[in-house]
């Protein structure tokens, strides 16, 4: 009696580890299938610009206009930067940072090298000089950055003053700070 009892007891272990088995499984799937799936309706093909514009036409040709105006996207107002006689840019970031003075700059033109030279100016005297080269990106440049202790530097309004040279032209970047 007490064998016929644990083989029946083996065969419902045996049942119920098969069906919690089968029940992972589905679960697992369930899971890997949803995300799959969700991941690739989420996903867009990128469109070139002709064919949204193919749509639009089909669809809605009295919006092509509006389509092509949104598609174009001008970098600069007035004449390429690039032809200009003298190098023209902005300071995009000057601020104290971990007993640091940060300065980041961004000239308007593409250069493939040259250099920027920093003045700092502080109660009208230069109180700190640097030269860091031009670094070319896609279509502008920027200085390689300025990183000055602020020990080396005394408190209050402080002038930037950049100077560019390449390309046989130069310009003059202007700012100020406050340490």
């Amino acid at each position: 009696m007490a064998q016929r009892r644990r083989r029946k007891n083996r065969r419902w272990l045996g049942k119920i580890l098969f069906l919690m088995l089968v029940a992972a499984a589905i679960i697992v799937c369930y899971f890997v299938w949803d995300s799959y799936f969700k991941n690739k309706e989420t996903e867009v093909p990128a469109k070139e610009p002709s064919e949204v514009v193919q749509v639009v036409e089909e669809k809605e040709p009295e919006k092509k206009a509006e389509t092509i105006e949104k598609e174009k996207v001008e970098q600069y107002d007035g004449e390429d930067p690039n032809t200009a006689s003298s190098l023209t840019g902005a300071v995009t970031y000057a601020g104290v940072i971990g007993g640091e003075l940060v300065i980041r700059v961004n000239i308007d033109q593409y250069l493939a090298g040259g250099e920027c030279t920093l003045s700092l100016l502080q109660d009208g005297a230069v109180v700190y000089t640097d030269t860091v080269e031009i670094i070319d990106s896609a279509s502008t440049a920027t200085c390689a950055g300025f990183n000055v202790l602020k020990d080396r530097l005394g408190s209050g309004d402080t002038g930037i003053r950049i100077e560019l040279n390449a390309d046989g032209k130069n310009g003059v970047i202007a700012g100020e700070v406050e340490l």
